[in-house]
């Protein structure tokens, strides 16, 4: 009888050795009921918004030739100054009109056969207005021509950050994250339960560029700008409890 248990407690210590070697190849984590360990589907959604934008960026600029550098920039910046002063009369804040680039190049003669040289120089200035009422776009437009803009383009569209559509787009999301969970949910036997987390990859909103563009030698007014529609698009993801 001694014996045999001295054996058994032989084979009881191999067996809890080769447990602790095996142990080192490899983790598996089993969720037995009642352990505490939460059964979890995790599942991803998108949800779409279409809407009109609300925000747009016009750019204009301002342009001067001479045969000075000094000059011909000053000239240059006197007719920015009239574009900014003008826009400002159509009800646009300073807080939404930028200077976004100063220029200055020498004009060269190539003519064959001789050493390039400086003929004179041409200088401009771009001004980038932010119009949170895109119904002023006709009226800056013209108030910018009439100041002595040379370049105009634009319109780019976008969407303001408080914009109830992107709050649409993410309700759309989660409900579409929560569908698809319920899909796998029932495939594996179960049910969907309490969210555990949920996070948002992001609330994209695309950027459309206008075709509008004109130089001075134009003339034509302001024409009628349709401001279409932009697709608001936000992805989420859920971890849901598994009853």
């Amino acid at each position: 009888m001694r014996i045999r248990m001295t054996a058994l407690v032989c084979a009881l210590v191999l067996l809890a050795a080769t447990a602790a070697v095996l142990s080192g190849c490899g983790t598996e984590v089993i969720t037995v009921p009642g352990t505490g360990v939460l059964n979890t589907v995790t599942a991803s959604g998108e949800g779409k918004e279409a809407t009109a934008p609300d925000t747009a960026e016009m750019t204009f600029g301002a342009t001067a030739q001479g045969a000075e550098p000094k000059p011909t920039l000053a000239e240059a910046s006197e007719k920015a100054d009239a574009i900014l002063a003008t826009i400002k009369q159509v009800g646009i804040p300073d807080t939404d009109i930028q200077t976004t680039g100063v220029n200055l190049y020498p004009q060269y003669d190539y003519t064959q056969g001789r050493t390039p040289s400086i003929t004179g120089y041409q200088a401009s200035v771009q001004v980038r207005v932010t119009l949170k009422d895109i119904t002023k776009i006709g009226d800056t437009i013209d108030a910018a021509v009439e100041a002595g803009a040379t370049d105009i383009s634009g319109p780019m569209w976008t969407l303001s950050e408080n914009a109830e559509a992107r709050s649409v787009a993410i309700e759309k999301a989660v409900a579409d994250a929560k569908a698809r969970a319920e899909v796998m949910a029932q495939a594996a036997g179960k049910s969907v339960g309490e969210v555990i987390s949920l996070g948002e990859a992001g609330v994209s909103v695309p950027i459309v560029y206008g075709d509008f563009s004109r130089t001075a030698a134009d003339g034509a007014a302001a024409p009628e700008i349709a401001p279409g529609t932009l697709e608001v698009v936000a992805h989420i993801t859920v971890v849901y409890e598994l009853k």
